[in-house]
């Protein structure tokens, strides 16, 4: 089955979704690009948020951004390049922060499952770039993965009750949501939610607040079970939200608009 074909298994409403953190950049999809677009602005995906990993992928964000009304961007330095953080990066960042151009900082944060970066540069970058977020007054996306006692902690010390912001391709369970509830935070579901195994990500699936709740599909990563082991696109995200609606007893509809109302509140989508 071709990316194209997997249309017809995809639910959608007419009310629109939102994919509010997916990686539609050259480098995953080459000269698909385009294409990938607009198959989702075609069935129902109204708005998509692009995220880059680092600093040095503002200009190809710029020009997605330019060419797409409904693409917004952001702009951090993930945890896996966190080494590689530097002053430079840092004023580059706020920079880009300063023209008005993104709506967030990120995607930037912890990872100690990969541990790609060493934990002190992991630490010293999110600290930073929490600190900017504050200072601009943007919200934050969160990658957080095997390290939720020390990203909570950076976020209230560096945040001081100032940043919100959302925990993107949550992979917790029901345990840290008090935390994450407390800092006002956002929990974003991604294709992980639809897997057999996923049980303690689903069990929170059922419990975050409605007025908290984003989807997202972190493409070209984590397609959904019913697409598994193809490369995943911001079309897919319906299958998130198919996913939350059977967790959560609601329709398709109830997720697409919540989720949709939540991404434009935190981003300051139009």
């Amino acid at each position: 089955m071709t990316e194209a074909a997997a249309t017809d298994i995809i639910p959608t409403s007419t009310c629109g979704i939102i994919d509010s953190h997916a990686h539609v950049v050259k480098e995953f999809f080459a000269e698909e690009q385009e294409d990938v677009i607009a198959r989702a602005f075609a069935n129902g995906i109204k708005h998509m948020v692009n995220p880059g990993v680092v600093v040095g992928d503002l200009d190809e964000l710029l020009a997605i951004k330019n060419k797409h009304e409904h693409i917004s961007i952001a702009l951090g330095q993930h945890p896996h390049e966190a080494k590689h953080f530097s002053a430079e990066l840092s004023d580059k960042l706020i920079e880009a922060v300063q023209s008005g151009r993104l709506v967030a900082v990120g995607e930037c944060g912890l990872d100690f499952h990969y541990n790609n970066s060493d934990r002190q540069s992991q630490l010293r970058a999110f600290e930073e770039q929490i600190k900017i977020a504050r200072r601009f007054s943007k919200p934050i996306i969160v990658h957080c993965r095997d390290a939720w006692d020390d990203a909570f902690s950076l976020l209230e010390k560096a945040g001081g009750g100032e940043v919100s912001g959302v925990f993107h391709c949550f992979t917790g369970g029901p345990d840290v949501l008090p935390s994450i509830e407390r800092l006002g935070f956002y929990v974003s579901f991604s294709g992980i939610v639809t897997f057999k195994n996923a049980k303690e990500i689903q069990a929170a699936a059922s419990l975050v607040q409605p007025d908290k709740m984003l989807v997202e599909t972190d493409c070209p990563f984590l397609a959904p079970q019913k697409v598994r082991g193809k490369r995943n696109e911001p079309l897919y995200v319906w299958l998130v939200a198919e996913k939350l609606a059977e967790l959560r007893n609601c329709s398709l509809a109830e997720i697409a608009e919540a989720a949709s109302k939540n991404a434009r509140a935190l981003f300051g989508l139009a």
